[in-house]
C-alpha cells in the first residue's frame, strides 16, 4: 500500500492542453484513422496487454465500475456490466478512464501499489478530496477525448443539426445517433459538446 503520507497527497498539476495531447497521442498510436467507435477494449487486452478482469458485484457493492490496480497490469471491471451489452458505452468510457490514469498517473499508482478495491478505497477515503477530485478530472478529460475526438464530434453535430431543420422547426436533435457513432453515453455527448464550446447547438430554422 501508499508508502507516503496520504492526508498530504498532492495530485500532479496537468493542464487541459497536455491531457488532450496525451489522448489524442494514444488514439493516434493505437487506432490510427479506423473508423469509430474507437474499441478499448480490444486495446487494452491486445496492445497494452493489460489483463481485464471482471469482478462479481463490483458495481453494487462498492460502486465502482473498473479499477485499474496498483501494478498497472490489470483493469477490474463490474462482471455484470462486461456481460451486459446494454452497459458496454458504460463501460467502454470507463476502462478509457483508467487508461487515462495508467497515461496520467502511472508513478502514482505505483506508489500506492493497491491489489484491491478495499485498498484503493483507503487511499481515497484518506487524501484530500480536492486531490482526489484533480486525479478523477484528469481521467475523466482523457477518456472523453479519446473516444470523443473534437472534429468527429462537430462533423456529427452538423449533421444531427441538418437533419433537425430538414425536420421542421420544432425537430429535436438526434443525439442517438451522434452516442452510436461514437459508442458513449448520452451524458458523455453532452460533456463534450460543453468542454468542446459547441454548446448549445444553435438551430436557425425558418
Amino acid at each position: 500500500m501508499a508508502d507516503f503520507d496520504v492526508k498530504h497527497f498532492k495530485a500532479p498539476f496537468i493542464n487541459l492542453e497536455e491531457i488532450h495531447r496525451h489522448a489524442e497521442s494514444f488514439r493516434k498510436q493505437y487506432w490510427g484513422e479506423k473508423s469509430l467507435p474507437l474499441d478499448i477494449l480490444s486495446i487494452v487486452e491486445f496492445d497494452l496487454r493489460l489483463e481485464i478482469r471482471p469482478i462479481k458485484n463490483l458495481k453494487s457493492e462498492c460502486d465502482i465500475d473498473a479499477l485499474l490496480l496498483g501494478t498497472n497490469k490489470t483493469i477490474i471491471v463490474d462482471f455484470d456490466s462486461y456481460m451486459d451489452d446494454r452497459m458496454q458505452n458504460r463501460l467502454r468510457f470507463s476502462v478509457a478512464h483508467e487508461i487515462g490514469h495508467l497515461v496520467l498517473h502511472k508513478d502514482l499508482f505505483l506508489k500506492v501499489n493497491h491489489e484491491s478495491v478495499k485498498e484503493w478505497q483507503n487511499f481515497i477515503n484518506n487524501i484530500p478530496e480536492r486531490e482526489y477530485g484533480f486525479i478523477e478530472y484528469h481521467a475523466d478529460e482523457f477518456a472523453g477525448r479519446l473516444l470523443v475526438p473534437v472534429e468527429p464530434l462537430r462533423l456529427q453535430l452538423e449533421k444531427a443539426i441538418s437533419h433537425a431543420k430538414r425536420q421542421g422547426r420544432d425537430a429535436p436533435l438526434n443525439y442517438i445517433s451522434i452516442c452510436r457513432f461514437f459508442g458513449v453515453s448520452y451524458q458523455v455527448i453532452l460533456i463534450r459538446l460543453q468542454k468542446e464550446n459547441l454548446w448549445p447547438p444553435l438551430i436557425d430554422n425558418p
